[in-house]
């Protein structure tokens, strides 16, 4: 996760708030910094399958 802080702050706001419409608010802005994370994640894991597609592939087939 690249953003750990902000993931810890935000949990922590939501779990002291006593306004609901704020805790509302607080809830959607972890969901888009959770998005955010995934997209990345996704985005560095597909670069790492294309430049290391041959690597994997000669691992898998030397295992057979």
């Amino acid at each position: 996760m690249y953003n750990v802080a902000l993931v810890r702050q935000l949990c922590v706001e939501i779990t002291g708030e006593k306004d609901s419409e704020k805790c509302q608010q607080l809830v959607a802005l972890l969901r888009a910094v959770m998005k955010e994370d995934q997209e990345e994640i996704r985005v560095r894991m597909s670069f790492l399958v294309k430049k290391y597609a041959g690597v994997v592939d000669g691992e898998s087939q030397a295992a057979d």
